[in-house]
């Protein structure tokens, strides 16, 4: 366990060496030290008074006081190392001239990984305040000590996610790239239907080539690693709204169709707003689809808008609805009701992307919803 804190060989620090000096003067002992005991040597990472070769050197091998002391979380308290023969034998008692000794284990996560020490060349009765004392400072520098084991394991978390983070951006720019070429053929073939003589078909390759056009747009997005969340709008224009909403009808309405459910336009009045017109068809497909995605076949997804000193775009379903505590998490990243999470559908991430797009367009969203009476989310965007 030593090793994995990270303490060892470390530079000495003034809030432990702070420790040992109030040690040393508050107990009228010449020496004290703080000691990290490893496999075949004592590392002291914090000294006072101990002789200069050794101060030096930072570290001790061999049989010492403070091995015999994490034996156990009590104090060793010993008054006269020359009253026992065992402890007359420590080498320490003649290569530093220990005649008295208290050590405090220091205790991480509840192993004994080193000991808080002070030490005298007398004779010396330590009293209950001396031990005392000397707890408290091992508990103090325990807790310094766990600290930057902490930091330490934080660090080389925030390292590993940056790790990952990195190989997750570079998946994604070899993805995007690759899906240019099927994208390409698919505008190809829309091109081609296009020009046949059948209005319904003609309508369908329009779909097909402007589906298309988002989709090579968000994964120029997604190359640049700006759209996990939403890129900032480069190709921003004053679009009307009425025709920003009969786009998203009329690329959604197939999907609709399949679902047994319908997507309707409601009339208002219309603004002129400067948005990436891009950005904000994705916004409103994805609104429907989730809409969709949550309501009984035969239901009805509405597009309202309204406009005062903003325009406000609300996309209404009388699906199942949602309880409060889900309302308030719901534009969380990565948050899924526990209705969501039974069916496995998504990953949370839906209308997180929803609100960022919204945001970097200059408005905001919101959501309203009651369990049997459907859902309501609201763009409010400026207007131009």
């Amino acid at each position: 366990m030593v090793r994995g804190l990270g303490v060892l060989d470390t530079p000495a620090e003034e809030v432990f060496d702070s420790m040992t000096r109030l040690a040393a003067r508050l107990l009228g002992v010449p020496t004290a030290f703080v000691s990290i005991v490893d496999t075949d040597r004592d590392f002291y990472k914090s000294q006072v008074g101990l002789p200069q070769a050794l101060a030096d050197a930072r570290q001790l091998e061999g049989e010492t006081f403070c091995r015999i002391a994490i034996q156990s979380t009590a104090p060793l308290a010993i008054a006269d190392t020359h009253a026992v023969p065992a402890w007359k034998l420590v080498p320490t008692v003649d290569s530093l001239g220990v005649r008295a000794y208290l050590g405090v284990p220091l205790v991480v996560d509840n192993e004994p990984i080193g000991a808080f020490c002070v030490i005298d060349t007398q004779p010396h009765e330590w009293s209950p305040a001396d031990i005392e004392t000397v707890s408290q400072l091992a508990q103090s520098a325990a807790r310094e000590v766990k600290l930057r084991a902490v930091l330490r394991a934080t660090e080389q978390s925030r390292l590993s996610v940056q790790a990952l983070a990195k190989k997750h951006e570079e998946l994604v720019a070899v993805v995007a790239h690759d899906l240019r070429t099927p994208l390409q053929v698919i505008g190809a073939t829309a091109s081609l239907l296009a020009r046949a003589d059948d209005a319904t078909t003609q309508a369908h390759a329009k779909r097909i080539a402007g589906a298309t056009q988002s989709m090579s747009r968000l994964l120029s997005e997604l190359s640049a690693v700006h759209a996990y969340e939403g890129a900032a709008p480069q190709y921003r224009a004053e679009v009307s709204v009425a025709s920003l909403l009969r786009d998203a009808v009329d690329t959604m309405s197939l999907i609709a169709m399949r679902s047994g459910s319908t997507v309707r336009l409601a009339d208002g009045p219309d603004a002129v707003v400067a948005v990436d017109y891009a950005q904000m068809l994705r916004v409103l497909c994805n609104l429907i689809g989730n809409a969709l995605k949550h309501c009984a076949t035969g239901s009805t997804v509405e597009l309202r808008r309204r406009v005062d000193n903003a325009v406000t775009i609300e996309v209404v379903d009388d699906g199942e609805g949602m309880r409060a505590e889900d309302v308030a998490r719901a534009f969380e990243r990565g948050w899924q009701g526990p209705d969501a999470l039974a069916r496995g559908d998504g990953d949370g991430l839906g209308l997180c992307i929803v609100r960022s797009l919204v945001e970097h367009n200059g408005g905001t969203a919101s959501l309203t919803s009651e369990i049997g009476v459907g859902t309501t989310v609201s763009v409010r965007l400026p207007v131009r």
